[in-house]
């Protein structure tokens, strides 16, 4: 039986032609199987090996499909952004063609979206080596210091948060720091979230686009988000820690 959710995918892609169309396809075909209504937003960012031409020839595959074109890559939160800003269905699920989690997630949060308003991810599993670990944990464990949050995981990929809420929040974010921005903005406003457990899963198509200051500019934008955050009440957090 279909949920009767209805979800607004939002897909930013860069230099990812090996993933068009298979990966959305799969993307549009499993959404059509389990929910009520769908649409997939794509917004590709300036790529430069014939993704751009890809994405364009999806909407003929795939009725449901809409493409954007930044024009320019402005990192992964602003085409999110864009996308969201688009968004017309009940829920907004950003996703990318890497596939970092199973899309069979979204089905266990089903029973916390009949509930609230936003359904987030911690890492349960992480497969990926010890030095990728290390840093991730690090960088986890000083953003939530410095933005004060309740979240296990800032940067954990699974979130899925309803349409006209995710609109109402004004994030800024142009690079990886949206997901933590996200749960800062929720927790200021005394929004509450769900969090539930998601194994990480290594990338199987395509290769990185992240390059080695990758790391250098997530740090900063984190110190400016820190550092920008205005004084909120803290909210009550279902499924953080106590």
């Amino acid at each position: 039986m279909k949920s009767a959710h209805t979800v607004s995918a939002v897909i930013p892609i860069y230099n990812e032609r090996s993933a068009v169309p298979g990966v959305i396809q799969a993307i549009d075909r499993f959404l059509e199987t389990h929910f009520a209504d769908h649409e997939i937003i794509v917004v590709e960012s300036g790529s430069t090996d014939g993704t751009a031409e890809a994405c364009d020839a999806l909407p003929a595959l795939l009725p449901r499909a809409r493409v954007v074109h930044e024009g320019a890559r402005n990192g992964l939160g602003s085409a999110i952004r864009t996308g969201v800003s688009l968004a017309t269905k009940r829920w907004v699920w950003p996703l990318v063609v890497d596939m970092p989690f199973s899309l069979d997630v979204i089905l266990d949060a089903l029973p916390h979206m009949d509930t609230g308003p936003s359904v987030i991810s911690y890492r349960s599993a992480d497969p990926r080596n010890l030095y990728r670990r290390i840093q991730s944990l690090a960088f986890n464990a000083l953003g939530r210091l410095l933005l004060g949050v309740r979240a296990r995981h800032i940067n954990s990929a699974f979130k899925v948060t309803e349409t006209a809420l995710i609109q109402s929040l004004d994030l800024q974010s142009s690079g990886w720091l949206l997901d933590a921005e996200l749960i800062l903005r929720l927790e200021q406003r005394g929004i509450r979230y769900v969090e539930i457990p998601v194994e990480l899963v290594d990338r199987t198509t395509g290769e990185s686009t992240i390059g080695p200051l990758a790391a250098v500019s997530a740090f900063r934008d984190l110190v400016r988000l820190a550092i920008s955050r205005r004084p909120r009440q803290r909210s009550s957090v279902e499924g953080g820690r106590r």
